[in-house]
């Protein structure tokens, strides 16, 4: 591939290392652990991804995606979003996210 928006050429032979369902979106760490894809509802910025409100193909969040392979996890709940390392902290997050659950 090109590399291009939307077709990245060795994306079809990553695999997945951790998936994590929240209100009504889906977040997906890539097994290089650098990589988060996430698609659905994204009307709170929950997706990573710009004033998005709804993504139906699942794209590369840069917001939780690292330049390094140092992503453990992803989680999600609700409106949010988080990315986490090795020990459980968390690296990086997107949308509506208070910890007061």
């Amino acid at each position: 591939g090109s590399g291009g928006i939307g077709h990245s050429g060795d994306m079809s032979r990553r695999y997945i290392r951790d998936v994590a369902l929240g209100g009504d979106h889906t977040v997906v760490l890539s097994s290089n652990r650098k990589d988060v894809i996430t698609f659905g509802k994204g009307g709170e910025g929950q997706l990573g991804l710009t004033s998005k409100p709804w993504v139906s193909a699942p794209m590369r969040s840069k917001v939780l995606s690292s330049k390094s392979p140092n992503i453990a996890a992803v989680c999600a709940f609700k409106n949010c979003s988080m990315t986490l390392d090795e020990n459980g902290n968390v690296k990086g997050r997107a949308g509506k996210c208070s910890m007061d659950l």
